[in-house]
């Protein structure tokens, strides 16, 4: 219909019956769209079969031209042919319609108007079409699952630990001839290294995690046994999210959006209180950077005097904001050294939180093999965690007691000399190289030891795995970077549209802001979304989650439906 109705107003101009012009007893005329690279084609078909005129509009349609062609009764076949050969399709309007485009395109306006109502009226029809369709495949589900002989039929199945006892005593209550064999399924196999198809997974999802539930999905089904981490990300998303977009202005616009748009007026529950959630994470990270729909003083200036014009999570750009509205008090060698301070302080705190959710993240995968009982899983969780657990060690608390001016300086100065070093020369230095070591030696050994194949085959997947953790080490850290750089853009972009409030003035200045911050709420909030679920799908996720399991889903006969 939506089709049709583009056809028609497109030719609404034409007020002529067009049916009476293509059943003409001796002369014939029809309305033909072409496309534009057909046309001198179709009208050099027509001048061969003997047309008597083909007129050729062009501009009515994009990519599309009009040719009405003209011609003996007896050339139909004829015409017909050359309209297939070049594409070209007859300008048609349904038998039911009038055959005047003008007032077939009154119709269908009113026929879709009429629409909403109509479909209104076959609800109830549709509602039962819909449930006698679950019945069949519910039907046919069982049916799949039954195995037939002379004397009995079984049917096979997996279902729920909390109702198989309604399901024994459903079968008791049938008689003596429905008996029931409960078995759970052995996990041997299940863990990626056999061919058996996995058995489903179960689990519940609580009413407070469901806004998560649709971002676990997109990084795959868990397997059966397996760490489910909706709980994780329920707290570690939302952070990550906040210090990307670190503003609490933006984050209340973020939280008013969540509530009342999708929330309240599209009635997306689960959006809705995502939404709002990292509102809420923007704003407490915001509080702490000092920044009130941007830095500019006329806005974020009371915010800034609570912190007595040093928020603990400042920007670098930050001292430039101060100046700006100080009026010139310091030297830019003075500001490029705060600003540097500031730097180095947001690379530490991306590095911090990086390397604290990949220790986490090995540790679940020790969780992991204990939970799939896999051997493999459990020796090789074990590798991953000694090594982050060092990188940890080496940027938190060599950050504390390493040696440097900065946080930053003193961990890298650990780093330094745990890893660049012949031999350390300090204890913390000498720890993570042990850890480091340690555990790569039994990423090495675990596939040897636990694993499947070829002894060749297992040697050459030790060798990959250690080196590949070895790499991720590096690159997985340094990834949580983009913490920073996300922060740093949101900055930058807030500094350039107060740099521009500063000087348009009054009227225009605060005109520019508004459209800036709305520019940036836009653009940053969905950056900064794209960014932590990459944070967590690769370079969190990779260290424990299988995924690879098929969903539980039972089957449910509806209410008794007639097929």
């Amino acid at each position: 219909l939506a089709t049709l109705l583009a056809v028609l107003e497109t030719y609404s101009f034409i007020d002529v019956d067009i049916e009476t012009l293509k059943r003409g007893s001796y002369i014939r005329a029809k309305v033909y769209r072409v496309p534009t690279d057909r046309t001198q084609a179709f009208l050099r078909d027509l001048e061969t079969v003997g047309a008597i005129a083909g007129l050729h509009v062009s501009g009515i349609e994009t990519n599309m031209d009009t040719v009405v062609v003209a011609y003996p009764a007896w050339l139909e076949a004829e015409v017909g042919k050359a309209a297939l050969r070049n594409r070209a399709t007859p300008l048609e309007i349904p038998e039911n319609m009038p055959r005047i485009p003008s007032e077939a395109l009154k119709k269908v306006r009113k026929e879709l108007n009429k629409l909403p109502v109509v479909l209104k009226g076959h609800l109830p029809r549709l509602r039962e079409a819909l449930a006698v369709i679950e019945a069949a495949k519910s039907l046919l589900s069982l049916l799949e699952a039954t195995r037939l002989t002379q004397l009995v039929a079984v049917i096979s199945g997996y279902v729920a630990p909390e109702r198989e006892p309604v399901l024994r005593r459903t079968l008791e209550s049938l008689g003596a001839g429905y008996v029931g064999v409960v078995a759970a399924p052995s996990m041997e196999g299940h863990h990626g290294h056999g061919e058996e198809e996995l058995p489903p997974s179960y689990f519940t999802i609580p009413s407070k995690l469901a806004p998560f539930a649709g971002l676990l999905e997109m990084a795959g089904h868990p397997r059966p046994r397996e760490f489910v981490p909706l709980a994780l990300m329920a707290v570690t998303l939302p952070i990550v999210y906040g210090f990307m977009f670190p503003d609490l202005g933006h984050g209340l616009v973020l939280l008013l959006a969540g509530y009342y748009l999708f929330y309240r007026k599209m009635g997306n529950r689960d959006l809705g209180r995502l939404v709002m959630i990292f509102g809420v994470a923007a704003m407490a990270v915001g509080f702490f950077a000092g920044e009130f729909f941007g830095p500019h003083p006329a806005v974020a200036g009371w915010l800034d005097a609570i912190w007595h014009g040093h928020p603990p999570l400042a920007s670098p750009l930050h001292p430039f904001v101060k100046e700006m509205a100080a009026g010139g008090l310091h030297s830019g060698e003075e500001l490029a050294e705060e600003a540097k301070l500031l730097i180095f302080h947001a690379i530490y705190v991306s590095l911090a939180i990086g390397s604290l959710l990949l220790a986490l993240s090995s540790w679940i995968s020790v969780a992991n093999g204990a939970l799939l009982r896999d051997k493999e899983v459990l020796a090789a969780g074990v590798g991953k965690s000694l090594v982050f657990t060092g990188i940890l060690i080496a940027i938190v608390i060599g950050g504390m007691v390493g040696s440097g001016d900065t946080a930053i300086e003193r961990a890298g100065s650990v780093l330094y000399d745990a890893g660049l070093t012949l031999t350390p020369q300090t204890a913390l230095g000498t720890l993570v190289r042990l850890m480091v070591t340690v555990g790569l030696l039994v990423l090495l050994a675990s596939p040897m030891l636990f694993g499947h194949g070829s002894t060749g085959g297992r040697i050459v997947n030790g060798v990959i795995e250690a080196f590949d953790i070895l790499l991720m080490a590096i690159g997985n850290t340094a990834s949580f970077m983009r913490i920073m750089g996300l922060m740093l853009a949101h900055s930058g972009l807030m500094f350039g549209f107060t740099i521009l409030a500063f000087i348009a003035g009054p009227v225009l200045g605060a005109i520019a802001y508004i459209l800036g911050n709305l520019l940036v709420i836009g653009l940053e909030a969905l950056v900064a979304y794209a960014h932590s679920l990459r944070l967590h799908f690769y370079e969190m996720f990779s260290k424990f989650y299988m995924d690879g399991g098929r969903p539980y889903s039972p089957v449910r006969m509806p209410e008794l439906v007639k097929l």
